[in-house]
């Protein structure tokens, strides 16, 4: 089965995670676009893109390119700034941000996974700059009362980091290997 992978990056996580996607499934990457020319010949489309604003960049072209192509499989990567699931970070949170775009009405079998990004305040653009002091109060304030899951967000973010990881990627493809996508 060919695959496209495409994606949408603003800091360069979206696009790191498609391009070792890429490199796994030995297929082109190219941007979302692109997305027409990039994979009229796949069977397999897999979405590479950021959570902003509470919704996946990307999603509209993909759901635009599933609606022309039903006959084609389907896969997404959801990059964000959040904590990979864990105790303080339950995986229904990233559930509930990924359904934003992908309703489970809408889409109750699409294969998906998070992967955690990077974060630097000086690589946003103005607009996000904006909206990020914005998210900065909200956590500074639930910090002062006590929270220590949004301090701790409050004080990574601040500091910058950079949390890519390939392995993210391996619960994706192993469900795309579960259903003899790839190979």
């Amino acid at each position: 089965m060919s695959a496209v992978v495409v994606y949408r990056s603003q800091t360069g996580s979206a696009r790191m995670y498609a391009q070792w996607l890429a490199e796994s499934l030995t297929c082109a990457v190219a941007p979302v676009e692109n997305i027409d020319e990039a994979a009229h010949e796949a069977n397999l489309v897999i979405l590479s893109g950021w959570f902003h604003a509470a919704s996946l960049k990307g999603s509209k072209e993909l759901k635009a390119y599933m609606a022309k192509h039903p006959e084609k499989h389907y896969a997404v990567v959801a990059v964000g700034a959040t904590p990979m699931p864990s105790k303080d970070w339950p995986a229904a949170e990233h559930e509930e941000a990924f359904r934003r775009s992908f309703p489970a009405e809408q889409y109750p079998d699409l294969p998906w996974c998070y992967c955690r990004g990077r974060f630097f305040f000086d690589q946003l653009n103005a607009l996000d700059k904006i909206a990020m002091r914005v998210y900065f109060r909200m956590l500074e304030s639930a910090a002062r009362k006590g929270s220590k899951r949004d301090s701790a967000a409050l004080e990574g973010m601040r500091r910058g980091f950079d949390a890519c990881d390939r392995s993210y990627l391996e619960p994706l493809l192993e469900e795309l290997r579960a259903r003899k996508w790839i190979g």
